[in-house]
């Protein structure tokens, strides 16, 4: 599972930048910022951070399907002052009435489920949640709903493939959802520079991702010509992620509610 963790920790850093463009015809911090781009790159408004946001992100990895053990969900949040740009205490996150959330140290939130209350965050996917701030004398209190995407299933990407060709065109299909806000997908090809330098060390130390943003149909093809950037011996993963992102007005500014869900593969052995 270590390497499915190198892939994670840059992941919600290019979502922010993807989240952005989805709204218009597209073509995923640290802990502490895990917005970084997301909203920007839906929206195509260019390298714009929500100050005020929450960002509820689902993670699902290929060791157990659709169980909660193979889950990882956690929430995000930050509140700046408009004039001083310094977060800024919020009182509480609340989802649904059931689960609260403190602000943390420097007036950060952040939560991760733990294996009691992973089954009350997998409910809440492909469902409204109400998601509420509670507010204080920084900060507005602000009550509203958020679409919580499915969870994404890629059908032949978890044990059942170990290896596939750079020469040959690969068939990618996963189950699509159909109250998907943006209608669209973002599909990645990532390299595992470490696994696959370990298992050949002439191997490239870095090679840049293959992105796709693509309608939420269920099926992708991805080209042959695209994997041949992949040399044989390597490793790769694929990943789908798909998206809700509502911003909301308060008397002095605006709040994002931002819900991320993205699935893994197990590390791919690339042939000719």
């Amino acid at each position: 599972m270590r390497y499915f963790r190198l892939i994670i920790t840059t992941l919600p850093a290019f979502l922010a930048s993807w989240l952005s463009s989805c709204k218009k015809d597209i073509t995923p911090v640290k802990n502490f910022d895990p917005t970084a781009g997301i909203v920007s790159l839906i929206k195509n408004e260019g390298e714009i951070m929500p100050a005020k946001y929450v960002f509820i992100q689902f993670n699902q990895f290929p060791d157990n399907i659709d169980t909660t053990t193979s889950f990882s969900i956690n929430v995000f949040g930050k509140f700046t002052n408009d004039t001083t740009g310094m977060a800024v205490n919020a009182g509480n996150i609340i989802i649904n009435d059931l689960l609260t959330i403190n602000s943390g140290p420097d007036n950060l939130y952040e939560y991760k489920f733990d294996q009691a209350s992973l089954p009350f965050g997998k409910a809440s996917m492909g469902n409204y949640i109400d998601l509420k701030i509670s507010g204080s004398n920084a900060a507005d209190s602000l009550r509203r709903k958020l679409y919580i995407p499915k969870p994404v299933f890629l059908n032949n990407l978890y044990k059942s493939i170990s290896t596939i060709s750079n020469n040959t065109s690969y068939n990618l299909s996963w189950n699509p959802d159909p109250h998907n806000m943006f209608g669209k997908v973002l599909i990645q090809v990532s390299y595992y520079s470490g696994l696959s330098r370990y298992r050949n060390r002439y191997n490239p130390v870095s090679i840049e991702n293959l992105v796709y943003t693509v309608s939420d149909k269920g099926s992708f093809v991805i080209p042959a010509g695209d994997l041949q950037r992949f040399p044989v011996s390597s490793y790769i993963s694929i990943s789908i992620s798909r998206a809700s992102d509502d911003r909301w007005p308060t008397d002095h500014s605006h709040v994002e509610y931002i819900a991320v869900a993205s699935a893994f593969s197990s590390p791919i052995l690339v042939k000719d």
